[in-house]
């Protein structure tokens, strides 16, 4: 049954959305629409419509926390033109409004959300002169809307900052490491050209030896051998230890190049138990899409995330740019993409509506 819940849950509200239990306290209000229901109008077809309207709400409700951008506008205005419908029927429907209004700090900006707000107030006022509505529903629908539009835009752009605070440390970490492995990388190079100088005199040493003090050069090879045999544990080391790549790493950079050739980048890297194939391989990913971006889309903003549970690890990238047709995958360098997801076993999915989204699933435990 747990179960069973997690999966509405994923299916309802985005993985990243940290309020989660809070987004289901708020239909709580709810109850207000209704007990207005039956205290200002008890006929059995208002009932239907505002069952019908309920069940027109829930997914506008929900899949505003799926959006962050001015598409968020659609859902607002779609709760906005409800509101009015069933504020024909009960003054409760104010708190349609409020809804509305709560939604408005996902516009963008500050600016644009009390710019929502205030739309909102002056929607109000018409449909209250318009209908001749009671101040049992324009006082708590102006009241509330900017009362809790207000908060949660203060509340939004907060967290906001937060996130990019922890953010940016995150990034500064992740070059920081690169830098460290660099510099690792450049004193092991100046360690093996050393070593490798020692054998190329130990093997000179040993030719001139071989002939007249054949012990001594066994002796002189005996330690060629030793020291070729670290060699190769060190080149091994280099190897395997800091030449790799990582999905850390990897998204810090694309954030800066992106952004260095003023394409606004935002990415989710969610604390997911992976192994370092796959973590390895997805960064890969990561490169040859922000290639791709780069070369191809023309965007202005891309966003990237990377999520997983106890059944897969999921990557999207999406761009606002002009997208990818059919006669195009060709040439995108995605066979690439495609060999290292089928590697694991998995799925990508390519969309191209409002620019272009690639979502790559791969199955947990799925390491060749």
């Amino acid at each position: 049954m747990r179960a069973f819940f997690k999966k509405i849950d994923r299916f309802l509200l985005p993985p990243t959305e940290e309020y989660r239990l809070a987004a289901y306290v708020w239909l709580v209000y709810l109850s207000i629409f209704y007990v207005s229901l039956l205290s200002f109008n008890r006929s059995p077809e208002n009932y239907i419509y505002g069952v019908v309207g309920t069940l027109v709400f829930l997914p506008l409700y929900f899949s505003g926390y799926w959006i962050i951008s001015k598409k968020i506008i659609f859902n607002i205005a779609g709760i906005l033109v409800l509101g009015t419908l069933l504020a024909l029927i009960t003054p409760g429907a104010s708190v349609f409004f409020v809804y509305a209004g709560a939604f408005c700090c996902r516009l963008g900006t500050p600016k644009n959300g009390f710019l929502g707000l205030l739309v909102i107030i002056i929607w109000i006022a018409i449909v209250s002169l318009s209908f001749d509505l009671i101040p049992y529903f324009y006082i708590p629908a102006a009241l509330f809307t900017l009362l809790i539009g207000g908060v949660n835009i203060y509340q939004f752009e907060m967290d906001k900052k937060r996130k990019e605070l922890i953010l940016s440390r995150e990034e500064v970490k992740a070059l920081a490491k690169t830098a460290e492995r660099e510099r690792i990388a450049r004193d092991l190079h100046d360690l093996i050209g050393h070593t490798f100088s020692v054998i190329t005199l130990k093997a000179e040493l040993a030719g001139k030896l071989i002939d007249n003090e054949p012990v001594r050069a066994k002796t002189e090879i005996k330690e060629l051998e030793g020291i070729s045999r670290d060699a190769l544990k060190q080149v091994r080391e280099v190897v395997t230890g800091f030449r790799s790549s990582d999905l850390n790493t990897e998204l810090a950079h694309a954030k800066y190049v992106l952004e260095s050739n003023e394409i606004n980048f935002d990415y989710t890297l969610q604390d997911v138990d992976m192994s370092d194939e796959i973590n390895k391989e997805l960064a890969i990913i990561i490169k040859e899409l922000v290639t791709n971006v780069l070369k191809h889309s023309q965007a202005s903003r891309v966003n990237a995330s990377v999520i997983g549970d106890n059944e897969s690890i999921t990557l999207k990238l999406a761009d606002d740019g002009k997208g990818i047709h059919c006669d195009q995958f060709e040439g995108f360098g995605l066979q690439g993409i495609q060999e290292r997801v089928d590697k694991f076993q998995g799925k990508l999915v390519i969309e191209s509506v409002n620019g272009a989204c690639f979502t790559i699933s791969i199955p947990q435990g799925s390491a060749v």
